[in-house]
């Protein structure tokens, strides 16, 4: 007698649905928040639900300015590492189904074993968009130099270290990537669309 074939549905990701990663001035707020608009899903974003996970590890908000402030910027990302390696697992797990935007650095790691602890949470994500201006690096790097000068009033240049250009070209970042989008003069509602079209697999 033969066993009858039980069929089983795959089981949907524990993590969100999209997670958008790239450097300052990208745009993954306004772009996040266009695209969970449009599928109808929940926007996180990192900078604020990460809050009480750096806390949990003794990084509080006021504390980044002021060593900032009193050490140094450079000084100061390395060892707030581990808090947002934290919070990123912190916030993947609490996200399913949701579009969340990862601010700049929290893709950016030293330190090896916390890089491999944001790919083991980023795995859980159905999607992940790596998003930049341009194609061609120098221009991309020109372009976001230029957004975050009028946005934020800052260069990102820094004792002696190039921190934009080092997000912008970290393998390891963006090596986490599924899928990529090139937004310079696309309307956020045309990007949000492309990128619709390309997760789902509409586009060729």
């Amino acid at each position: 007698m033969t066993t009858p074939t039980t069929l089983t549905t795959p089981a949907a990701p524990a993590g969100p649905w999209l997670v958008l990663i790239g450097p300052a001035g990208a745009g993954k707020t306004t772009l996040g928040m266009a695209l969970a608009e449009l599928a109808g899903r929940e926007f996180v974003d990192i900078d604020e639900a990460g809050v009480p996970f750096y806390e949990e590890m003794g990084w509080p908000v006021a504390r980044i300015f002021s060593d900032s402030a009193r050490l140094g910027w450079i000084p100061t990302e390395r060892a707030w590492e581990v808090a947002r390696a934290h919070a990123v697992e912190q916030v993947v797990a609490r996200s399913a189904d949701a579009v969340l935007a990862l601010g700049a650095g929290h893709t950016n790691y030293t330190n090896p074993e916390l890089f491999s602890r944001v790919k083991a949470a980023l795995a859980q994500a159905e999607h992940v968009l790596w998003i930049e201006p341009h194609a061609e690096p120098q221009e991309s790097l020109r372009l976001l130099r230029a957004r975050n000068l009028v946005e934020r009033e800052r260069d990102y240049i820094q004792d002696g270290h190039d921190i934009l250009g080092e997000w912008l070209t970290d393998a390891q970042a963006r090596s986490l990537a599924t899928a990529r989008h090139y937004n310079h003069g696309k309307d956020v509602a045309v990007s949000a669309a492309e990128v619709i079209a390309v997760i789902t697999g509409a586009a060729t």
